[in-house]
């Protein structure tokens, strides 16, 4: 969405320039002199470009590809310069930030500060080198964000973690042009704060490295100060290549004070909590996650960035927030004076951390849950400790009593399902009035087949075609009942999600592969539980949809059968979720009503393409690189007196918004589009010919649905049309 990032990179210009710079240049003033940084620094292939991008930033004139690259690479950039860290300090030439090192006070303030703040490094991870940043905040006490420490512990809150010695190391080094490296091994993560995105890890030997001091500055008390963050940006796959070289010099991994200014408190998702958190403008890409937002007037820690958003704003955890939690303030953490705990501030995120209860961990299991060896003793930390010693007198451990904590225990459960894998139909192309095939694909090379061979894998009322190579469904099909009758064939029975999985009050779901293909052609429920919040377990297939039958048995049986890990997709957070308004389900229930029907046939998927952005997790066999889909199709088919109806929808994201660090944007975009183009996009999948003339695109019936299902026009034509 060019025109769109083109409005967000303008807006975000003036949000970082001074409003009287504005104003000189709408009355007269020379444009290219106020928003351009100083002509010596711009290059001469871009002088050009630069010149036209600042005259263009106060117009609605639209820019070209040369000038979007100008106002995003090198003018923003110029406003919020990074800065090399070398020798333990900086220098700062550029003219709005040169009081960082002009000004005595706030030069030592900050200098001061850059001792204290480290990478964390990965040492025994295959793939990560380093994980992002972390800063000392108290004896021993290192403190960055629960993403971070999460690659290398589990558990939440203080009593159910796990650590693996070795596994995480800091180094408070790492600056441009230097090989000097002296990292110092983490020795415990003692809490990942259950409802901040927050973590405080435990290492011996930070001599040398003082305490930061945490600020109780309210975020709405500090909107417009000058701070600086530091940390240690790391190259994000995710944003021009071209724009981060131009400002980070093509030099990533290396300590950076990033300058910029305090903005309005902001409420933004984190992990599973809605939380209202510190905004600032500096220039941060990922591997900034922990970094300190140190205030330049007082040299304190203000927050702990640990998210942004491309053209937007960057969010951090406020200190004075921290302050209010007693839990944190006992850890010993070195607060401004006057922190006081208030009674009860998050009591109900510290509850349900407080009763997880982790599965005891394997050894040699990295991601699970590490054990902690001292000699020839191993010792887990959950909520009881038990100590195992291999070898000499016998012990016999003293267990605290859990029988309250494991009543409400939450554990992993695979929702009832049909082992007779024989006895499955799958989808019937004669369910409705007009028969209709299931759709082809063109190059079954790159699917997944059973020992027999097939490669449409039958379940009960859906079947699936998994592509072999991204381990993902690429297609489903499946027959939907909307019948009273067929949803509660029993009406003495329950039907709610947990009854027809047999779950009890406090189990989760637990995905499981399908036995008819290779494993090694699936993702294991394993890459969505230790994703780091990243993704929801998607149902291609909705469990409402096939969820219907004659009895209650067929009902379950077609349930559990959703929750194979080949039916599952890993979306971004809200994709599927009823609350947030983008429900598929809204979209057939359209259909239905206007078809006056109660039964459809579906099919549905992600939109596989080569270009999706890779997310490094775990399987069941190590670390994984798996490519996310960020778009996902539907095409529903529906009768009306024998007459066939179909509709095709594309739900997509806009990527520009993806936070540079963690969370991941909700904001979705569905569109109606015409099945050629849907097949044309999808590359191997067609459609049957009954559905492709079937299309209600251009009718009337489609104009309907786009109305009342509030979804937009999404074709090649309708281009053409607006040209």
């Amino acid at each position: 969405m060019p025109d769109d990032r083109s409005r967000k990179a303008k807006a975000f210009l003036r949000g970082v320039v001074a409003p009287e710079a504005f104003s000189e240049s709408v009355h007269g003033g020379a444009a290219h002199e106020v928003m351009m940084p100083p002509p010596e620094t711009i290059p001469d292939e871009h002088l050009g470009a630069v010149e036209s991008a600042a005259r263009k930033s106060i117009t609605d004139e639209p820019l070209t590809p040369a000038e979007q690259f100008a106002l995003e690479a090198i003018i923003i950039p110029d406003k919020r310069p990074a800065v090399d860290v070398v020798n333990g300090d900086f220098v700062v030439t550029h003219p709005l930030w040169t009081k960082f090192s002009t000004d005595a006070a706030i030069h030592a303030r900050l200098k001061g500060a850059l001792p204290s703040i480290g990478r964390i490094e990965l040492p025994t991870h295959p793939s990560l080198p380093y994980g992002g940043t972390g800063f000392v905040v108290g004896k021993d006490l290192l403190m960055t964000n629960r993403h971070v420490a999460e690659i290398f512990a589990s558990g939440l809150g203080v009593r159910t973690l796990s650590f693996r010695p070795g596994s995480a190391a800091v180094d408070f080094k790492r600056e441009k042009g230097s090989s000097d490296s002296s990292p110092i091994a983490v020795r415990d993560v003692i809490m990942i704060h259950p409802h901040w995105d927050m973590a405080l890890l435990r290492v011996d030997g930070l001599n040398g490295h003082p305490s930061l001091v945490l600020s109780l500055v309210h975020p709405e008390d500090a909107v417009g100060r000058e701070i600086a963050v530091v940390g240690y940006p790391a190259f994000d796959p995710r944003n021009d290549a071209a724009v981060q070289n131009q400002v980070f010099g093509g030099v990533y991994y290396i300590k950076r004070l990033q300058p910029g200014l305090v903005g309005a408190r902001r409420s933004i998702q984190s992990f599973e909590n809605q939380v209202s958190a510190t905004t600032h403008d500096s220039s941060t890409l990922g591997g900034n996650s922990g970094s300190a937002v140190i205030d330049a007037t007082t040299g304190h820690v203000i927050a702990l960035h640990f998210a942004g958003l491309y053209l937007d704003a960057n969010f951090g955890v406020p200190t004075s927030e921290l302050a209010r939690d007693g839990r944190v303030i006992d850890t010993g953490i070195n607060f401004a004076p006057g922190a006081r705990a208030e009674p009860g501030v998050w009591a109900d995120a510290w509850q349900r951390a407080d009763r997880e209860e982790r599965p005891l961990p394997q050894p040699d299991t990295m991601g699970s849950g590490h054990p902690q060896q001292a000699g020839d003793a191993t010792t887990w930390r959950i909520p009881i400790e038990i100590t195992i010693r291999v070898g000499g007198a016998a012990q016999v451990p003293v267990v605290a009593t859990s029988a309250r904590v494991a009543e409400v225990t939450e554990k992993m459960v695979e929702p009832v399902h049909d082992e007779d894998y024989s006895s499955r139909e799958g989808y019937q192309q004669d369910f409705m009035e007009v028969s209709v095939p299931l759709p082809d694909v063109t190059d079954l090379e790159l699917v997944a087949r059973t020992n027999s061979g097939e490669h449409i894998l039958p379940y009960h009322h859906f079947s699936v075609v998994v592509h072999k190579h991204r381990r993902l469904v690429l297609f489903t099909a499946s027959n939907v009942d909307y019948s009273k009758k067929s949803k509660r064939p029993d009406p003495n029975k329950k039907y709610s999600r947990k009854a027809l999985g047999g779950l009890g009050d406090h189990d989760m779901e637990k995905w499981f592969t399908d036995p008819r293909i290779a494993e090694s052609e699936q993702l294991p429920d394993r890459f969505f539980t230790k994703d780091k919040g990243a993704f929801d377990k998607g149902h291609i297939v909705r469990r409402e949809d096939v969820a219907w039958g004659r009895s209650f048995n067929e009902v379950r049986l077609a349930n559990g059968d959703t929750f194979h890990v080949t039916n599952c997709s890993p979306q971004v957070a809200g994709f599927n979720r009823p609350e947030q308004g983008d429900n598929w389900g809204d979209l057939e229930q359209f259909v239905a009503a206007d078809a006056k029907t109660e039964r459809l046939s579906l099919f549905a998927g992600p939109v596989l393409s080569d270009d999706d952005q890779t997310f490094v997790g775990v399987d069941d066999e190590g670390p994984v690189r798996v490519k996310i889909p960020s778009r996902f199709w539907k095409v529903v088919v529906a009768t009306e007196d024998n007459e066939l109806r179909s509709f095709g929808f594309l739900l997509e994201q806009d990527l520009s918004d993806v936070p540079l660090e963690f969370i991941v944007d909700q904001t979705w975009v569905r569109h109606m589009i015409p099945i050629p183009e849907l097949e044309q996009l999808l590359g191997v999948v067609r459609f049957p010919d009954v559905v492709r003339h079937a299309d209600q695109f251009d009718t009337a019936h489609g104009e309907t649905v786009r109305r009342f299902a509030g979804v937009d026009m999404m074709s090649n034509r309708k281009n053409e049309r607006a040209r």
